[in-house]
């Protein structure tokens, strides 16, 4: 029988992000005219979809995870721009569905 690598006592890589749950980012900014919106679909997402990590990051405090954002509000799930500005509370709970369903 193969002997299975050493590991450094973590859990490998694959198995980390296996259980890690689905995140969706939501980059805001004072400036915005639009974001009161985007935080209100931030509570409403978070209530709805508890499986899914909702982090809201506010452009104006530092520090910022360095993603190249050009445009309040954006939307990002697991690191995939999946809105530029608000959808629909209908299209953003219909996008996170269907993504949700699939996660494994």
């Amino acid at each position: 029988m193969p002997e299975m690598p050493k590991t450094s006592g973590r859990e490998d890589d694959c198995q980390q992000e296996a259980v890690r749950a689905p995140l969706l980012q939501i980059y805001v900014a004072s400036h915005c005219l639009n974001c009161d919106e985007a935080l209100r679909l931030a509570c409403v997402v978070a209530r709805l979809f508890p499986q899914l990590e909702v982090d809201v990051i506010d452009l104006d405090e530092p520090p910022t995870d360095g993603t190249d954002v050009f445009a309040v509000p954006t939307y990002v799930l697991n690191g995939r721009v999946c809105f530029l500005g608000n959808p629909s509370e209908q299209e953003l709970c219909d996008l996170l569905a269907d993504q949700l369903e699939s996660w494994p």
